[in-house]
Protein backbone atom coordinates (compact mmCIF):
# COMPACT_ATOMS: atom_id res chain seq x y z
CA UNK A 1 0.00 0.00 0.00
CA UNK A 2 1.25 3.83 -0.93
CA UNK A 3 0.68 4.86 3.04
CA UNK A 4 3.52 2.49 4.02
CA UNK A 5 5.94 4.03 1.94
CA UNK A 6 4.83 7.71 2.88
CA UNK A 7 4.22 7.49 6.57
CA UNK A 8 7.10 7.83 8.81
CA UNK A 9 6.00 5.76 11.38
CA UNK A 10 5.53 2.78 9.32
CA UNK A 11 8.85 3.66 7.56
CA UNK A 12 10.53 3.71 10.76
CA UNK A 13 9.04 0.37 12.48
CA UNK A 14 10.31 -1.15 8.91
CA UNK A 15 13.65 0.66 9.81
CA UNK A 16 14.07 -0.98 13.23
CA UNK A 17 12.17 -4.64 11.71
CA UNK A 18 15.04 -4.70 9.14
CA UNK A 19 18.38 -3.58 11.70
CA UNK A 20 16.90 -5.78 14.23
CA UNK A 21 16.78 -8.54 11.78
CA UNK A 22 20.49 -7.44 10.94
CA UNK A 23 21.06 -8.02 14.49
CA UNK A 24 20.13 -11.33 15.15
CA UNK A 25 21.94 -12.71 11.75
CA UNK A 26 25.25 -11.15 13.05
CA UNK A 27 24.18 -13.21 16.23
CA UNK A 28 23.65 -16.38 14.43
CA UNK A 29 26.96 -15.99 12.06
CA UNK A 30 29.00 -15.16 15.94
CA UNK A 31 27.43 -18.50 16.79
CA UNK A 32 28.43 -20.48 13.49
CA UNK A 33 31.80 -18.92 13.74
CA UNK A 34 32.79 -20.11 17.47
CA UNK A 35 31.25 -23.47 16.56
CA UNK A 36 33.22 -23.73 13.38
CA UNK A 37 36.61 -22.08 15.65
CA UNK A 38 35.64 -24.97 18.35
CA UNK A 39 35.52 -27.78 15.57
CA UNK A 40 32.13 -28.74 16.53
CA UNK A 41 30.91 -28.29 13.08
CA UNK A 42 33.82 -30.48 11.99
CA UNK A 43 33.04 -33.38 14.42
CA UNK A 44 29.69 -33.81 12.57
CA UNK A 45 30.97 -33.79 9.23
CA UNK A 46 29.59 -30.37 8.15
CA UNK A 47 31.42 -27.27 6.38
CA UNK A 48 31.04 -23.76 6.68
CA UNK A 49 31.96 -20.87 3.76
CA UNK A 50 32.65 -17.26 4.93
CA UNK A 51 28.73 -16.21 5.00
CA UNK A 52 28.47 -18.68 8.06
CA UNK A 53 26.21 -20.69 5.25
CA UNK A 54 26.72 -24.53 6.70
CA UNK A 55 26.92 -27.32 4.42
CA UNK A 56 25.92 -30.77 4.50
CA UNK A 57 26.82 -33.68 1.39
CA UNK A 58 24.62 -37.08 2.26
CA UNK A 59 25.12 -39.91 0.22
CA UNK A 60 22.44 -41.90 -1.32
CA UNK A 61 22.65 -45.60 -2.31
CA UNK A 62 22.19 -45.91 -6.21
CA UNK A 63 20.11 -48.71 -5.63
CA UNK A 64 17.79 -46.21 -5.07
CA UNK A 65 17.99 -45.00 -8.68
CA UNK A 66 16.34 -48.01 -9.76
CA UNK A 67 12.67 -46.93 -8.36
CA UNK A 68 10.48 -44.93 -10.58
CA UNK A 69 10.83 -41.28 -10.81
CA UNK A 70 8.20 -39.98 -8.48
CA UNK A 71 8.58 -42.78 -5.81
CA UNK A 72 12.74 -42.33 -5.99
CA UNK A 73 12.00 -38.68 -4.63
CA UNK A 74 10.20 -39.56 -1.88
CA UNK A 75 12.29 -42.37 -1.00
CA UNK A 76 15.11 -39.95 -1.30
CA UNK A 77 14.13 -37.29 1.22
CA UNK A 78 12.69 -40.04 3.32
CA UNK A 79 16.25 -40.91 3.87
CA UNK A 80 17.51 -37.63 3.88
CA UNK A 81 14.88 -36.60 7.27
CA UNK A 82 16.31 -40.04 8.91
CA UNK A 83 19.56 -38.93 8.47
CA UNK A 84 20.00 -34.98 9.26
CA UNK A 85 18.21 -36.17 12.41
CA UNK A 86 21.05 -35.78 14.42
CA UNK A 87 21.82 -32.41 12.94
CA UNK A 88 18.77 -30.97 14.15
CA UNK A 89 19.13 -32.14 17.36
CA UNK A 90 23.15 -30.35 17.13
CA UNK A 91 21.17 -27.23 15.61
CA UNK A 92 18.67 -27.06 18.79
CA UNK A 93 21.18 -27.66 21.03
CA UNK A 94 23.43 -25.10 19.95
CA UNK A 95 19.88 -22.55 20.26
CA UNK A 96 20.15 -21.34 16.46
CA UNK A 97 17.82 -24.09 14.90
CA UNK A 98 14.57 -21.48 14.72
CA UNK A 99 16.67 -18.98 13.33
CA UNK A 100 17.51 -21.26 9.74
CA UNK A 101 16.06 -22.26 6.47
CA UNK A 102 17.76 -25.70 5.17
CA UNK A 103 17.83 -25.23 1.34
CA UNK A 104 18.99 -28.78 -1.07
CA UNK A 105 20.56 -29.90 -4.52
CA UNK A 106 20.26 -32.99 -5.93
CA UNK A 107 23.30 -34.20 -7.15
CA UNK A 108 23.90 -36.62 -9.26
CA UNK A 109 27.30 -37.79 -11.27
CA UNK A 110 29.11 -40.98 -11.99
CA UNK A 111 31.37 -40.20 -9.00
CA UNK A 112 28.46 -39.40 -6.38
CA UNK A 113 25.15 -39.90 -5.76
CA UNK A 114 23.17 -37.53 -2.88
CA UNK A 115 22.10 -34.39 -1.74
CA UNK A 116 24.17 -30.92 -0.88
CA UNK A 117 22.07 -30.02 2.01
CA UNK A 118 22.66 -25.95 2.67
CA UNK A 119 22.04 -24.46 6.49
CA UNK A 120 21.08 -20.53 6.25
CA UNK A 121 19.80 -17.96 8.28
CA UNK A 122 16.29 -16.87 7.60
CA UNK A 123 15.71 -13.48 7.09
CA UNK A 124 12.01 -13.09 8.18
CA UNK A 125 11.64 -9.25 8.38
CA UNK A 126 14.95 -7.82 6.64
CA UNK A 127 14.03 -6.58 2.91
CA UNK A 128 17.24 -4.81 1.43
CA UNK A 129 14.77 -2.25 -0.57
CA UNK A 130 12.71 -1.32 2.61
CA UNK A 131 16.25 -0.79 4.69
CA UNK A 132 17.65 1.54 1.45
CA UNK A 133 13.86 3.15 1.33
CA UNK A 134 13.46 4.00 4.92
CA UNK A 135 17.44 5.19 5.16
CA UNK A 136 16.93 7.72 1.99
CA UNK A 137 13.80 8.97 3.32
CA UNK A 138 14.40 9.76 6.90
CA UNK A 139 18.05 11.15 5.68
CA UNK A 140 16.24 13.35 2.51
CA UNK A 141 14.01 14.50 5.28
CA UNK A 142 17.20 15.24 8.00
CA UNK A 143 18.78 17.50 4.76
CA UNK A 144 15.61 19.28 3.95
CA UNK A 145 15.21 20.29 7.89
CA UNK A 146 18.61 21.43 7.76
CA UNK A 147 18.58 23.43 4.50
CA UNK A 148 15.21 25.02 5.81
CA UNK A 149 17.14 25.81 9.72
CA UNK A 150 20.30 27.07 7.58
CA UNK A 151 17.71 29.58 5.50
CA UNK A 152 16.26 31.10 8.45
CA UNK A 153 19.56 31.36 10.55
Amino acid sequence: MILDYITPIKIYKSLVDNLDDLAMCAKYKKIVHELNKEGKLEELGLSMDRDANIYIGINLNPELLLYSDTSQTSVELKLIGEKIKKYTDFLTKEGILDSVIMNYDRVHTEEYYGYVLQITYNFKKYRRFDLIYAISYFSTILLIISALVALIV
